[in-house]
């Protein structure tokens, strides 16, 4: 992941491009840092499918050619506006300490840099998953607290994978936009209140408390109504997954010395 405040080196045209105007002021004023974030300030106001580079080149003052001296499409656009956006992450994660204290961290980190920024996150799991331009502290912190944990090799690997679906998985399904129908809200209302107890008598009894509380039976978005206790519950389970692989890994019954358990304090340090 590229440090967004660094300058994007001016590259020379390829066929197809349109013709470079004179040198001058654009190119002073589109350093990558000012691209990413006016990129990411009109994410912010209209959501990820109404950002166009016309709209940006309008809002830096400039013509949309000037950009792509700079940024060569869309898609980097957005790898930019996501790095800008969680580049705080890894700083919140400290490079000692008890693991699970700073797994705990990275994923509260994480949602609370993408509870800034809300409208961000449909693009935050496709850039997190294949951006060729990662961000190498955040990977070194996983990788330390996972060593730490007293996984190696493949087992490492899957640990990793896991501790990244955990990362983007909870808080981008939170954030997840609601659709644009006016009626939407209603109808999902009305989808929750015909369920058949009789018929479905589990989730029947439980419905009451599932109805907007929880994924797939809410009408009401994360940024409104955050999902804070089930998030803790996910981290809790994370942790205390992570912990039984470690001990199996290490062929014991336990890990290390510090019982990471719900409700913990280690949850807020």
């Amino acid at each position: 992941m590229t440090n967004p405040t660094d300058t994007v080196a001016i590259k020379k045209p390829r066929a197809g491009r349109p013709k470079r105007t004179a040198p001058g002021d654009d190119e002073n004023r589109l350093a990558a840092n000012r691209i990413f974030e006016a990129a990411l300030a009109l994410i912010d106001a209209k959501g990820v499918a109404e950002f166009t580079i016309r709209e940006l080149a309008t809002a830096l003052g400039v013509a949309p050619a000037a950009i792509y001296w700079h940024v060569p499409n869309r898609d980097a656009l957005l790898a930019g506006a996501v790095n800008l956006a969680m580049r705080g992450v890894a700083d919140a994660v400290p490079l000692r300490g008890v693991w699970q204290n700073r797994l705990r961290k990275l994923l509260g980190a994480f949602r609370a840099a993408l509870r800034a920024h809300p409208k961000l996150a449909p693009a935050v799991a496709s850039e997190m998953s294949y951006n060729a331009s990662f961000d190498e502290a955040l990977l070194e912190r996983i990788v330390g607290m996972l060593e730490d944990a007293g996984f190696d090799g493949a087992a490492l690997v899957d640990a990793f994978n896991v501790v990244v679906a955990a990362m983007c998985g909870f808080a981008t399904l939170e954030l997840s936009s609601a659709p644009v129908t006016a009626d939407w809200q209603t109808a999902c209302r009305q989808h929750v209140s015909a369920v058949d107890k009789h018929r479905y008598k589990k989730l029947g009894r439980h419905l009451p408390a599932l109805e907007d509380n929880a994924f797939l039976v809410r009408w009401t978005d994360g940024t409104e109504k955050p999902l804070d206790s089930g998030f803790d519950a996910w981290v809790d389970v994370i942790v205390l997954g992570l912990e039984r692989k470690a001990a199996n890994v290490a062929g014991v019954g336990s890990v290390g010395t510090v019982a990471t358990l719900p409700g913990q304090a280690a949850r807020a340090e």
